[in-house]
């Protein structure tokens, strides 16, 4: 699966998710996923405010390879574990990092069990 559509499912998820929106940001957070091959960027927050250029002190930039990405968005892997295993490569605040990795893991895509 390409990873923009990873993004779109990521962002699709977020706002059928009703309980994440106390944790969202006031202010935008602006996340970018770079690959070798493709770049995404996804605006994070409680409103929604289209066609303002991102301040560089509200993105975060998660650089890695597409299969590294893709893992991260679909699920199977933190961002943390990622980080560890120098799989991908983030810059930005630490506190935007870890607001990144708690969304992520709440909007998981429900699997099944069995």
């Amino acid at each position: 699966m390409e990873m923009c559509e990873l993004v779109g499912q990521f962002m699709e998820r977020m706002q059928t998710l009703r309980h994440l929106l106390p944790i969202l940001p006031d202010e935008q957070l602006y996340v970018r996923f770079e690959s070798e091959e493709e770049t995404a960027m996804v605006a994070l927050g409680k409103e929604l405010t289209a066609g303002r250029e991102p301040d560089e002190r509200n993105v975060l930039t998660v650089h890695g390879s597409k299969k590294a990405l893709c893992s991260l968005l679909d699920g199977e892997l933190k961002l943390q574990q990622l980080v560890r295993l120098r799989e991908v490569h983030v810059s930005g605040s630490f506190r935007h990092l870890l607001l990144l990795e708690s969304l992520l893991h709440l909007a998981k895509p429900y699997r099944h069990v069995g």
